[in-house]
């Protein structure tokens, strides 16, 4: 089985807020419980998303959107 790798970006109103991040399938985990106030069944969900669809995107109150898209090896 490959190693998983997802692209994570940040964006408000079509802007790329920074570069983005690489993460590994641990370190979006841990990106995410962070993220989500240790909110295990919702990390597991977007996990799942993005392991399954190959993308989630993920709003805040800020307007803000954070993609999180899974990266494909070859």
């Amino acid at each position: 089985m490959m190693p998983v790798t997802v692209r994570m970006s940040y964006w408000r109103e079509g802007h790329l807020l920074r570069e983005p991040t690489l993460l590994t399938a641990i370190g979006l985990r841990e990106t995410l419980l962070s993220a989500l106030d240790y909110d295990e069944a919702r990390v597991n969900f977007v996990c799942r998303q993005v392991e399954e669809t190959g993308l989630y995107e993920l709003g805040d109150l800020n307007e803000s959107t954070t993609i999180f898209e899974k990266i494909l090896h070859s």
